[in-house]
């Protein structure tokens, strides 16, 4: 399957969780609850939304998980998950060494990586999602919070993935697990989950091994670009042949004129870029007694391999940062003068932080619902007229770095976050609750 489909897909697979249990205009996304007051448990870590050490046992979970997809129906090749399934999943959730055990085939296969395993968690965490919610609607909640644990355990497994693509999937699990756990929320009696909802890490979801992958895949496809000994003409020929190939795994087939061989006659046969190359190589190591060796084809792709792990670290070196940072740190680069050979395969960084910035947002816009839940069950009934007079500790909108928006209207508190620049009209990067008081 071509690499940008599967972006596509994988970044799909975050939206419908958002859309669950809404009511949307066309530019927002209004999350209705009709809540009770509830103080804070007591013990306060008396309830958990990972597995504790205590009920972790030593092994890799990921076998456990494929075990459960296969049960296949014969008429319609879906697996089936029944209750002992997915009570295998709960099992599998609470192992310690999570190993995907493809480490070697990234190294190797490069972006031709095929990835059966990744959807399937997702049909996975789909069952999950509907044994929560029974649990939910039957106000079992000790049972219900099981099940997060398994969920939000297998999106912290799926994390471990070594590709940018698996961590897309493992937000999408996480993101599953919101509209359920939002209906606890609103069941009478539900246990209080601020301090369980503050206790997740944060991130959630690292993304680290996603990004060290994406580095990987690249050196894995250029791994034949010799740095150290002149290359032969059919040694060239083949790689750039196999560049094409890359080129139209995210496109049609490559017009003549824009193929890698006319890319390199157009910089090959000009002297000047061609001694700009060999010098930029110089200042980045390379001996310049070697590069007066390499065939100009050589000396072009080496030096464009340069400038891509250039480009590609001035935006991966902010994925640390908190999701406003990366936004405003990225916002002010510079675009290149002229496109690169290797363009495609540039992280994108910015969307895939959103993706994971709109998760840490939801969590929380949660932990705001049960800070206000808290102050309920303190005050009689009544809201805060400002989340200053909150007294538990309430974190930022990931994507400002400052307070959630919030305002009480008559019965009804409003609570909203905040879109990152570009997405003001988009449903699922505007997100309001309305809280309500069961009465």
């Amino acid at each position: 399957m071509p690499r940008w489909i599967c972006w596509c897909l994988a970044l799909a697979l975050i939206a419908p969780s958002v859309q669950s249990q809404q009511s949307a205009s066309s530019s927002e996304t209004v999350i209705r609850l009709n809540v009770s007051p509830a103080a804070a448990p007591k013990p306060a870590l008396r309830y958990l939304l990972l597995p504790e050490l205590a009920e972790m046992n030593p092994g890799n979970p990921i076998p456990g998980y494929l075990a459960c997809m296969m049960d296949v129906d014969p008429a319609t090749g879906r697996e089936i998950f029944g209750r002992a399934t997915l009570r295998q999943a709960d099992r599998a959730a609470r192992l310690d060494k999570p190993d995907w055990q493809i480490l070697l085939k990234v190294k190797t296969d490069g972006f031709g990586l095929l990835l059966p395993d990744v959807q399937k968690l997702r049909s996975l965490a789909n069952a999950l999602q509907l044994r929560f919610r029974e649990e939910v609607a039957l106000s079992h909640f000790d049972d219900a919070l099981v099940t997060a644990k398994t969920m939000f355990a297998i999106s912290r497994h799926m994390g471990e993935h070594p590709t940018l693509i698996g961590e897309l999937v493992s937000i999408a699990i996480a993101a599953v697990t919101i509209a359920p756990l939002e209906e606890m929320l609103e069941q009478p009696g539900s246990p209080n989950l601020f301090w369980a909802l503050t206790s997740l890490p944060n991130p959630l979801i690292s993304m680290e091994s996603g990004f060290q992958g994406e580095r990987v895949l690249f050196r894995s496809e250029v791994g034949e670009l010799n740095e150290l000994a002149p290359m032969s003409a059919d040694q060239l020929k083949k790689l750039i042949v196999h560049i094409d190939k890359l080129r139209e795994m995210d496109s049609k087939p490559i017009d003549a004129d824009r193929t890698t061989r006319a890319w390199l006659n157009a910089r090959t046969k000009d002297e000047a870029k061609l001694r700009a190359a060999r010098s930029r190589l110089i200042e980045n190591g390379l001996r310049e007694d070697r590069l007066l060796k390499f065939p100009p084809d050589q000396v072009i792709l080496l030096d464009e391999k340069r400038e891509f792990e250039t480009r590609r670290d001035e935006v991966l070196k902010f994925r640390n940062l908190p999701a406003w940072q990366v936004e405003a740190q990225v916002a002010s680069l510079k675009s290149p003068k002229e496109p690169m050979l290797f363009e495609l395969f540039l992280p994108a960084l910015n969307r895939v932080r959103r993706a994971q910035g709109r998760l840490e947002q939801r969590i929380a816009l949660l932990r705001h619902v049960e800070a206000l839940r808290m102050y309920l069950a303190e005050h009689d009934g009544q809201w805060p007229e400002n989340l200053t007079d909150v007294a538990v500790p309430l974190p930022d909108d990931p994507f400002t770095g400052k307070p959630f928006r919030y305002h009480v209207d008559g019965p009804t508190a409003h609570l909203r976050g905040t879109p990152p620049p570009g997405e003001e009209n988009t449903p699922g990067f505007n997100v309001r609750y309305e809280l309500t008081i069961r009465k």
